[in-house]
């Protein structure tokens, strides 16, 4: 039982990592004031080109690296369009996903057929050869992906940056009140671009956790959803990075279970009352594919709580989330 434990623990952890990622970048972006639906895409996209970059060169450093800049150049034209063009967020996003989902579909179709040697798994610098051994947790808290120790450090530095440094106030404010943040003297527009790159390139690398690291393959669609995830894992944690670490680990731990639910069997004794019905019940929750619905459907319900729950200023959401600015208007 503690092997499966284990096993469970460090496979919610890899799961993880690219929710992270794809989530503190949503969270800096939306920050700012701009949706980006466009995770899905942007995260497509990376995990292609670093897969590719990777397979080329032989660097699985350069092809993460330069899934953060295809990120990035997705973002730029999120940014452009909403920013500057002042054209509607929510369907320059879509527009995004779908434009990622067709490109990397056509052009990931003769690198499916690869297969790299990515991130090998490593204890984590300094402490991690001594408290690997810890039983049950230790594999999976101190042995890792590099990418995986980098999301879990990002959660602080992201933090640190958005509520405690002057930069990251000033994009607080644009997304907040941009019109008295403009009179303070705050460029709204070069804010509003910046968080929207910056979010940019966290999908890209998100994405390219997938391929380099989780799975270390291509596959047209491999995302399956997360960009979408980690969309709403933003409103789950209000807008916050470590409430967003709980989301992302609770939501691994739903894959993680999904990935191992050939593993697990639950049944209930043949003297037990109405074993007969309850067995076949059990044997449906459990299977494979019911199970990979598990994580969307925890999505709708997490959703649907939060939204209930809580009004708009209870939530956090930025005041000027969706809103486009226009110094000639506003």
């Amino acid at each position: 039982m503690a092997g499966f434990v284990a096993g469970l623990l460090d496979a919610t952890v890899r799961a993880s990592t690219v929710l992270v990622f794809a989530s503190l970048g949503e969270i800096i972006s939306e920050r700012g004031g701009v949706l980006n639906l466009g995770v899905e895409g942007m995260m497509l996209v990376g995990a292609l080109g670093g897969f590719v970059v990777t397979v080329v060169s032989g660097s699985y450093w350069l092809g993460f690296f330069v899934a953060g800049l295809l990120g990035v150049a997705m973002a730029l034209i999120h940014a452009f369009l909403t920013i500057s063009l002042s054209s509607d967020q929510v369907i320059s996003g879509i527009m995004l996903t779908l434009l990622g989902t067709g490109l990397t579909t056509f052009f990931g179709q003769e690198w499916v057929s690869e297969s790299i040697s990515g991130f090998p798994r490593t204890t984590l610098p300094l402490v991690g050869e001594y408290l690997v051994g810890i039983p049950v947790v230790g594999e999976a808290l101190f042995r890792s992906t590099a990418p995986d120790f980098i999301a879990l450090a990002l959660i602080p530095v992201v933090w640190f940056f958005l509520f405690r440094t002057n930069l990251g106030l000033e994009i607080i404010s644009v997304g907040e009140d941009p019109e008295t943040a403009d009179t303070m003297g705050v460029d709204v527009f070069r804010m509003r671009y910046l968080c929207v790159l910056i979010g940019g390139f966290f999908a890209g690398i998100a994405g390219a956790h997938l391929s380099l690291a989780f799975s270390q393959l291509w596959v047209p669609g491999m995302t399956a959803g997360r960009g979408w995830i980690a969309v709403a894992l933003v409103i789950f944690a209000q807008w916050r990075p470590e409430r967003a670490l709980i989301g992302a680990y609770l939501f691994g731990l739903l894959d993680a279970l999904k990935l191992r639910s050939q593993a697990i069997s639950v049944q209930v004794g043949a003297e037990t009352p109405f074993a007969g019905t309850i067995n076949p019940a059990l044997d449906f929750v459990m299977h494979p594919t019911i199970m990979a619905t598990y994580p969307y459907l925890a999505t709708i319900l997490v959703l649907f709580v939060t939204v209930v729950r809580f009004d708009s200023e209870q939530l956090g959401v930025p005041s000027a989330l969706l809103e486009a600015y226009s110094r000639e208007t506003d």
